[in-house]
């Protein structure tokens, strides 16, 4: 999928990006530029989904997004 995200809790701050992959069952993963490993786990009704961005990619669970603009 490539939607793209135009708002989202991140940290305290809005995550800006496209989506690039949601996650149904399972395990998404992303790994910080420092590294880390940053994991969510889809529940039913709750995909994870990775968001592609500048800097760090990013992992949230729907719930978590504000909002997504279609291109």
């Amino acid at each position: 999928m490539a939607d793209k995200l135009e708002k989202g809790q991140d940290g305290g701050g809005i995550a800006k990006g496209k989506v690039a992959e949601i996650v149904e069952e399972g395990k998404a993963q992303v790994t910080s530029n420092k590294g880390n490993t940053v994991t969510r786990n889809a529940r039913e009704g709750d995909p994870a989904v990775k968001i592609a961005r500048d800097g760090n990619d990013v992992v949230k669970l729907a719930h978590e997004l504000n909002e997504v603009k279609e291109d």
